[in-house]
Order: structure tokens, then sequence, then C-alpha cells
């Protein structure tokens, strides 16, 4: 059960998976493969799944990379204005 109505998405197009955590990532402490839903479910020290990461996020019609890496010195001037 989630008690905290907080679920955090991170997708990363590098490495090409959706991260989902209603728990907090600093807790994680393993991960275990699942169904054929979702690739690895992790858990915290007690066992209690805390997220999910599916692998293969993105279709092979949908390669981001294709397109992030002819944009990447606007990506990266964007996150400098943003850290400032």
């Amino acid at each position: 059960m989630v008690q905290n109505n907080d679920i955090k998405l991170f997708i990363d197009p590098y490495g090409n998976t959706l991260n989902m955590w209603w728990g907090d990532p600093k807790d994680s402490a393993y991960s275990e493969e699942a169904d054929e839903s979702w690739d690895v479910i992790v858990m915290n020290k007690e066992g209690k799944p805390i997220g999910l990461e599916k692998i293969g996020f993105f279709p092979k019609e949908l390669d981001p990379m294709k397109y992030l890496k002819s944009k990447m010195e606007y990506l990266l001037e964007a996150k400098e204005k943003l850290a400032h």
C-alpha cells in the first residue's frame, strides 16, 4: 500500500528505461525480475516493493537517442541554466 500519494517517474533515454518509485529510492536494497508486465521490481530491506523498472521502454521505432544526440548541445546548455 502506498502511504504517501507521491509517485515519481524517471525516463532514461540513454538506458531506454522507465523507473517508477512510490518509495524512497535511497531505501532500495535489492531487486527481483518480474513477470511479463514489468522487468524489475525494487525492494527495500523489509522486502516490500518500492519501485519498478521497465527496461526497453521506448519501441525501436521511437529511438529518442537519435534526436537527443543531434540536440545534445542544447540539452547541456539548458541543464546548465537550470543549475544556476
